[in-house]
């Protein structure tokens, strides 16, 4: 089995989020996703199809939550490929929001709720039949030999809070060994898996989140543990982020022995695990 953490173009958007599990069997297990920048789903697509004898299939498609940046690729790839893939899951839980009556401006950066109300139509229109599954913590479920458990939603926040902290966070357990991908989660997400479940946080890797900005506490990255970071976030990103507090631990104090920064290339990680057995298998010209 294999994690892939992909490149995505970062020329026009700073941010966004691409992760792929190639299960033994040659299935997808797909998180997030990136932005709806142009060519971006036509590379996940061909990403897939390379990989796949015949038409990719996507056992599980997972979002964190719904910024465009992390829902904003599945969009063109079920308006462009809904068709050449075998999509055969669909996991999300996201927070009520008050849509506008048009999806009008979709594609306008920032233009959250309109994207929103075009995913709904997208899985209404080009997912029919496809099952969706709303996890709520304490939720598990497997694919293959992944072990998924859901450690937060926003369903769990006790005050207002920003959309970040509207993630949903998972553990990924591969025959043993934990990979806990945080999305965007930010202060009071952190709080309650803090005050619940702490053990739960231990990992062997952490996916940093919201691409290194402000986002998890220093108390929630060493509850971790982990030994290898992955950073969802261009080169550029790293510099002026550099001394946030969270940031700081991460990379001076934390133990974590590994970086990977998705802007280096798309990297590909054998599971379970060890420590510099990554590869770089591509770099986007456009990054360079």
């Amino acid at each position: 089995m294999t994690l892939y953490q992909l490149e995505l173009d970062q020329r026009n958007v700073d941010c966004g989020m691409s992760y792929v599990f190639q299960l033994d069997s040659g299935e997808f297990f797909l998180i997030d996703g990136g932005f709806f920048t142009e060519g971006e789903a036509e590379r996940l697509y061909r990403f897939l199809r390379e990989r796949s004898d015949g038409k990719p299939v996507i056992a599980d498609w997972f979002f964190s939550h719904a910024h465009q940046d992390h829902i904003g690729v599945f969009l063109d790839m079920m308006l462009n490929h809904g068709k050449d893939v075998e999509l055969r899951g669909l996991t999300y839980n996201f927070q009520p929001l008050a849509l506008p009556e048009t999806d009008e401006g979709w594609r306008v950066k920032s233009n959250d709720l309109a994207t929103v109300r075009k995913f709904y139509e997208v899985v209404a229109e080009h997912c029919a039949g496809v099952p969706v599954r709303t996890p709520h913590v304490g939720d598990r479920w497997t694919l293959e030999s992944l072990e998924i458990e859901t450690l937060f939603t926003h369903e769990e926040l006790r005050r207002e809070s920003s959309f970040n902290d509207h993630s949903t966070v998972i553990r990924v357990t591969c025959e043993g060994q934990a990979i806990l991908f945080l999305g965007d989660i930010w202060k009071e997400g952190c709080r309650y898996m803090l005050e619940t479940e702490p053990e739960k946080l231990r990992c062997d890797l952490v996916q940093v989140s919201h691409h290194g900005f402000d986002g998890a506490t220093e108390e929630l990255y060493r509850a971790t543990g982990a030994k290898t970071a992955l950073w969802p976030t261009a080169v550029y990103n790293l510099k002026p982020n550099e001394d946030r507090p969270a940031n700081r631990y991460l990379m001076t104090q934390s133990g974590i022995t590994e970086h990977l920064v998705s802007g280096r290339g798309t990297a590909a990680l054998p599971l379970p695990y060890t420590p510099g057995s990554f590869r770089i298998i591509s770099r986007l010209e456009e990054n360079l």
